[in-house]
């Protein structure tokens, strides 16, 4: 007999969470509600958005630092508005890019003393200005050096030559703001989900939308990722209804292959994608577990999920050079579990073997650069440099860093305008060598000067969100008056009371934003985030009236069974008459025969 059980070398990958001693405490967690990762790391360092007072910041740590972290930790510093998103390079583990609501992009070097020094690392060596709103997501190209896309609130994508500072092209066309993004394998396409509920690759040197589609079709973000060198793309999101949901895409007609339904949670699903063993992780804002599939035969098969009762804000990957391969280790994530403390989590498969397992670990990427941005821009292609993980089992994780991104602190000059396509910068036949950013050379970074706040729309908003509130309570009495009415109605109203503590929980942030003096430069992110609720409350009113129709039904139904029941007790009332009359006429006639038989 066959068996029913799919031959797989990943069935039995086990996840396992650091002890305390090996956690990363006494952090201070950003609380931006932007949807970000809050962490990232590479094999080196581990990078955490910073909760700082009076402008921007994020902390850089050793991984050896583990425990509690020392109150004077030196943090990177220079940001005007909180700090959204980070990334290290590919090509450099003393790189690192951030992003921030100041409208800016900066590039950082670690400094070699980190753990010696008191004092902040306030001198990024490059800022990157232009954007026109907060940019919220930055990425490095994974084949060409210095190759930096950054995403903005003012509905673009830009691509940075960071060693020039220059802006080589823009990507542009997205309806509202951008979600996420991801380069594919050779660093040629990115993806792109927007909240206009689109999903478009776009040519990343000419900015040509290459393919486009509708994608998820809830009014919550989403994200995507590339399947590697496959031409498959993945994207999370939300339904109408709200249940989260992951889709499967075919990146050559950007057409969806396959659905997966996971739940009805409110928090967004993060997908992560390790090309060596295949494995999709999706990890959900808010949930414990961090669910993980199989990719094969253009299908995601479940293989079983990590739980912990500790539920995660945040997640970030170790790149595959870094993974501990003597302990077959194939994934390694950072979870931010509370505002204070990043909580490593181990997964392996499970091997009793000590010698290196070749069949789960096939060539990864190396950290060297396979073009130079020149080379990039020019239209120049390649493959991602690999390496062989037979080494990294005997030597250990692999540090990258032979070049500097940019040898010296250059600022990038803010465009007047909407600026026409960059040329290409010049080719040049080796990159600068490591050197530390001379100290009197200091970026010329200004802090950008946010506008009085416009007391005419903050009137506006209060009225709106007055309104906003009144339609709300009047949604919440009409939930809990038709369950009180209806039990049988309870699982349809299930999904709408969880909407509508969505929605009050954005009311209330909104109403804290505005009660603190919303600025004129943050006004139209209000008003989107107010659109959202009013769009909640809307979709909360349809399916109250759905959930009020049917229990109409259910009611008309009820009263036709109370009906034909009343109709059947009276038919069986009548029935008993007749059968004890025939039973007296069956005992009256027994009896004249037993006399008829006494006088014969």
């Amino acid at each position: 007999m066959a068996s029913i059980v799919r031959s797989s070398k990943f069935r039995h990958v086990f996840g396992t969470a650091a002890k305390r001693e090996d956690s990363y405490e006494n952090l201070r967690v950003g609380v931006s509600a932007w949807d970000s990762n809050f962490v990232a790391a590479n094999p080196k360092y581990l990078s955490v958005n910073w909760a700082a007072g009076g402008g921007g910041a994020f902390c850089v740590i050793p991984h050896e630092v583990t425990g509690k972290l020392r109150g004077d930790f030196p943090i990177f510093s220079a940001h005007q508005g909180a700090v959204l998103d980070t990334a290290f390079s590919p090509f450099d583990d003393d790189v690192i890019a951030s992003g921030a609501e100041d409208h800016q992009a900066m590039v950082w070097r670690v400094p070699q003393d980190l753990l010696e020094r008191e004092e902040d690392v306030t001198e990024p060596v490059a800022v990157l200005r232009g954007h026109g709103r907060k940019v919220g997501h930055v990425a490095w190209n994974p084949v060409a050096a210095n190759v930096l896309a950054a995403s903005s609130s003012d509905n673009t994508v830009r691509i940075w030559d960071v060693e020039q500072t220059q802006v080589q092209q823009t990507l542009a066309g997205f309806g509202d703001s951008v979600m996420s993004i991801a380069w594919n394998h050779t660093g040629t396409l990115m993806a792109a989900t927007c909240r206009d509920k689109r999903l478009r690759i776009f040519d990343a040197r000419s900015g040509r939308v290459e393919r486009e589609a509708s994608s998820h079709g809830g009014i919550k973000g989403s994200r995507v990722v590339w399947l590697g060198a496959e031409q498959r793309l993945v994207t999370t999101g939300f339904s109408r209804s709200s249940e989260r949901e992951v889709w499967l895409w075919d990146s050559d007609t950007l057409k969806p292959i396959s659905t997966v339904n996971v739940d009805m949670s409110a928090g967004m699903l993060m997908p992560f994608y390790d090309a060596s063993t295949r494995m999709l992780y999706v990890a959900g804002k808010g949930d414990g577990n961090i669910r993980y599939y199989e990719y094969s035969d253009d299908k995601l098969y479940f293989l079983t999920e990590f739980q912990s009762p500790e539920p995660q804000r945040g997640l970030g990957a170790m790149p595959k050079r870094g993974v501990d391969v003597q302990r077959c280790e194939v994934m390694r994530f950072f979870k931010v579990a509370s505002n204070s403390l990043v909580e490593p989590v181990s997964f392996r498969v499970p091997r009793k073997s000590e010698s290196f397992q070749s069949d789960i670990y096939p060539p990864a990427h190396a950290g060297v650069a396979a073009l130079t941005a020149s080379e990039y821009f020019a239209g120049k292609s390649a493959d991602p440099v690999l390496v062989d993980m037979e080494q990294i089992y005997r030597d250990g994780p692999l540090i990258a860093g032979t070049n500097t991104p940019i040898s010296a602190p250059k600022v990038a000059p803010a465009p007047a305008a909407a600026a026409p396509k960059q040329q290409p910068a010049p080719s040049k036949p080796t990159q600068p060598a490591v050197s530390e950013p001379p100290a009197a050379q200091k970026p010329a970074v200004q802090p950008s000067e946010s506008p009085a706040p416009d007391t005419s729309k903050l009137d506006s908003l209060h009225k709106e969100l007055e309104q906003v509130r009144a339609d709300l309570e009047k949604a919440q009495k009409a939930t809990f008056d038709a369950t009180a009415r209806e039990h049988s109605t309870q699982e349809q109203l299930k999904q709408v009371q969880q909407q509508l503590a969505d929605s009050q929980q954005s009311e209330k942030r909104l109403q804290a934003m505005v009660d603190s003096g919303v600025s004129a430069d943050q006004l139209q992110a209000v008003e989107s985030q107010l659109k959202s609720a009013v769009e909640d409350a809307d979709s909360l009113r349809a399916e109250l009236e759905r959930a009020s129709a049917q229990a109409e039904s259910y009611k008309v139904q009820l009263a036709q069974a109370s009906a034909r029941a009343s109709e059947h007790e009276q038919t069986s009332a009548g029935l008993q008459k007749d059968l004890q009359a025939a039973i007296q006429a069956a005992n009256a006639l027994a009896l004249a025969a037993e006399k008829a038989a006494d006088s014969l």
